[in-house]
Order: C-alpha cells, then sequence, then structure tokens
C-alpha cells in the first residue's frame, strides 16, 4: 500500500526513485509541468491502491511488461513509376531494442488513456489507472495493437532485417 509522507504531501521516496515510475512522469509532462505529471501518475496509483491495496505498483510493472514491443513496422514508400509498379505498400518489420520498446508501451498506454478521458469526459487519472489494470490482465486496446503489430510482423518475416534500430 502506499505510504502518504505527512510532510511534503507526496509518496514515499521508494516509489519516486523507480527508473520506469520516472520514465512513465517523464512521457507523461507536459511543458515542463512534472509536479502535474507526477500528481496524475500517483492519483491513478491512488485508484488501482483502493480498489486491490497494496498492489499498484505490481498492476503498474505487469501492464509496462504486458506493453512491451519487440517489434516494430516500418512503411517503405511507394516505388516511383516505372514499368512495374506496386500498388501495395511494403511493410518492413524491425527488431527494436529493449529500452525502445517500453517507451513505445509507456506510450501507447498513454495515448489509449487521453483518448479515452477526452471521449468519456473522465480525469486522466482514472483512465490511467483503467488502462494501465486492463494491459496488466492482456486486455485492452494497446496490447491488441502489440499483436497486430506482431501479426503484421510475422507475415512480413520474410523481409526482416536483423539489425537492432534505436
Amino acid at each position: 500500500m502506499l505510504v502518504k509522507d505527512k510532510v511534503n504531501n507526496n509518496y514515499g521516496l521508494r516509489i519516486k526513485t523507480d527508473p520506469l515510475v520516472k520514465k512513465m512522469i517523464n512521457l507523461l509532462m507536459k511543458d515542463g509541468k512534472r509536479s502535474k505529471a507526477e500528481k496524475v501518475l500517483f492519483k491513478s496509483f491512488q485508484a488501482l491502491d483502493k480498489d486491490y491495496p497494496g498492489q499498484s505498483i505490481n498492476i503498474f510493472y505487469l501492464a509496462i511488461i504486458a506493453v512491451k514491443q519487440d517489434i516494430a513496422i516500418r512503411v517503405k514508400p511507394k516505388p516511383k513509376k516505372r514499368r512495374t509498379t506496386q500498388s501495395f505498400n511494403v511493410y518492413l518489420p524491425r527488431v527494436i531494442s529493449p529500452l525502445r520498446g517500453l517507451s513505445l508501451g509507456i506510450r501507447s498506454i498513454l495515448k489509449s488513456s487521453k483518448e479515452r478521458s477526452q471521449e468519456s469526459f473522465i480525469p486522466l487519472w482514472e483512465s490511467l489507472s483503467q488502462e494501465l489494470f486492463k494491459a496488466s490482465q492482456d486486455k485492452g486496446d494497446v496490447v491488441a495493437k502489440r499483436y497486430s503489430v506482431s501479426k503484421l510482423a510475422a507475415s512480413n518475416r520474410r523481409r526482416v532485417h536483423f539489425n537492432i534500430r534505436r
């Protein structure tokens, strides 16, 4: 369970120094407003902690691991007009580094939670907690998107280049 610090009304130093929590705050931050990003993330942890006592950090880690991407897809531009032209897009799957995969996964969680909060007029922290919980159960839009990218990469595996992209 998250314990509040009575001095400055923030959560424990243990959570703030966690590297994945720092990365999430940095990607959530807009225009240098770190304190607002921290409040949004910690309110989402509180919402998870209210429903599932003591499990908010575990849910967070399970969600991040579930949406981490290993493969990315790049669309190859269509060739210039010549005798033979391709009328379809060519997808080139690429193996990406683990840090890049974590970053892409966190960005997709944040994007889907922002879209959900704009659609249903709920606060961002509430939609973020819902997305984290769904992703920790291997459900939701973010995990479906990851599986669709993997399926697209598998269907185009004859074009795979095994150099790691950063």
